[in-house]
């Protein structure tokens, strides 16, 4: 919830059935997306773990099983949201090759995707970021993080949403 109050628009998660069926509800109640991939360590589906849905149309989870699916799925709420400029924030844990088949659609559909790897020292990265900019390519680059993905441990994702948010 705190997360939300500070401007979060989607979650993210791949974490066990009790804790996604949690996380399900919230974001049905707080009317926010939320993708749900379902992967072992070996990363095969868990065939136990199913989301419940409801009669309703207005659903926020999208279970996504095997995570192969992620070109796909990120593909379509880029297209939902209409975004035509984002940002892919990865950590040095994911090969940003398991997304070239959406950078690739995206391309071809003409929309500009940066990328942006973020370093383990998140706060010295974001400085000299920001130092290096000028102020138009700054406010062009605030406006760029309303539409951003992350793709990265819950660890380096959970400080770097906090590095920014302030």
């Amino acid at each position: 919830c705190e997360l939300m109050n500070q401007g979060i628009l989607a979650l993210v998660s791949s974490i066990g059935c009790t804790s996604a069926g949690s996380l399900q509800s919230l974001a049905d109640a707080m009317h926010i997306p939320h993708l749900f991939i379902q992967r072992s360590t070996a990363g095969t589906p868990r065939s136990g773990c199913g989301v419940t849905r409801s009669n309703r149309n207005d659903d926020y989870t999208l279970s996504v099983r095997p995570p192969v699916y992620l070109n796909d799925v990120i593909l379509r709420v880029v297209t939902e949201y209409a975004w035509q400029k984002l940002i892919i924030f990865y950590d040095s844990e994911y090969d940003i090759r398991g997304i070239q088949e959406f950078l690739d659609k995206v391309s071809q559909q003409g929309m500009d995707v940066a990328l942006q790897k973020v370093e383990n020292n998140i706060n010295k990265m974001i400085t000299t970021l920001f130092d290096t900019m000028r102020i138009e390519e700054l406010n062009r680059y605030r406006d760029t993080l309303r539409r951003a993905i992350l793709v990265m441990n819950p660890a380096t994702a959970k400080a770097f949403i906090t590095e920014v948010s302030k």
